[in-house]
């Protein structure tokens, strides 16, 4: 137990302590203080982002990366927000499939891109959109891309950058064909037709009608139809049906070659 004499000692103690004393160690603590709030102030300034590196960009331009995810030289490379930058740059790019940001230290900042592949258009009452084989709308255009197949079927109001198609039974579809889908074997596809939730209908370039029906075994209905081609005359009109899965369905007014022989179904 601390006793009443000990108390008056200290205090006695504390004021023997010359005045100058008191006042140079305060110095001393202001100079530190001050040291230490120029290094964190030197330490801002040489951890500013000078070198900004773009990686992974095909169609899409650094300078519009960098504007829409509002970064610049000059900047903290700690005080980034990566979140706020890679949310920013998303919304504003929608190409924009997944982005990424490193820092190098002191000075370098690398954004990573890895952008969406456009596998077919959809025609809306502003004009076409471009969408990866996710079904995700990713780019605008003023004119239909003919180089890839026309997305028919669609609710132009569901069509949101960025966002996949609300269809979520015909948009299954269309990613099992696209993702099997690789453009050879002599299916050249013109149009998908996604009005129907559980028949997917392509129309091929030389005019042939193909009911896929929903997504399932969608590499093997491919395969068929691909083995099937070379049989079936295409200067004649006809519907191919492959939505069993198992085996192939000709109907219509289709010519089909049988060993140099052409039999009409």
């Amino acid at each position: 137990m601390q006793r009443k004499n000990d108390h008056l000692q200290l205090v006695e103690n504390n004021k023997a302590v010359p005045v100058w004393k008191r006042f140079f160690r305060f110095l001393i603590k202001v100079a530190v203080l001050a040291g230490f709030v120029a290094l964190l102030w030197q330490g801002e300034t040489y951890f500013r982002v000078n070198t900004i590196r773009v990686e992974g960009v095909g169609e899409l331009q650094e300078e519009e990366i960098l504007q829409a995810g509002g970064i610049s030289r000059g900047m903290s490379i700690f005080l980034l927000g990566e979140g706020d930058i890679l949310a920013r740059i998303k919304k504003e790019l929608p190409r924009a499939e997944k982005v990424e940001i490193k820092r190098e230290l002191p000075d370098t900042i690398v954004i990573k891109i890895k952008e969406r592949q456009p596998v077919g258009y959809v025609m809306t009452a502003d004009g076409f959109w471009l969408i990866d084989d996710q079904g995700v709308s990713m780019e605008y255009t003023d004119e239909p891309k003919k180089e890839y197949p026309l997305i028919s079927g669609i609710d132009g109001r569901k069509v949101i950058p960025g966002a996949p198609i609300d269809c979520p039974a015909s948009v299954e579809a269309m990613r099992n064909f696209f993702t099997n889908w690789s453009g050879e074997g002599g299916l050249e596809i013109e149009k998908l037709d996604l009005q129907e939730n559980y028949n997917l209908i392509a129309y091929t370039v030389d005019g042939l009608e193909i009911w896929f029906g929903d997504g399932e075994d969608m590499d093997y209905k491919l395969r068929l139809i691909e083995e099937s081609l070379p049989y079936i005359d295409p200067a004649t009109e006809a519907r191919l049906d492959v939505r069993c899965g198992k085996r192939l369905v000709v109907s219509g007014s289709a010519v089909i070659k049988e060993e140099g022989k052409e039999v009409d179904p």
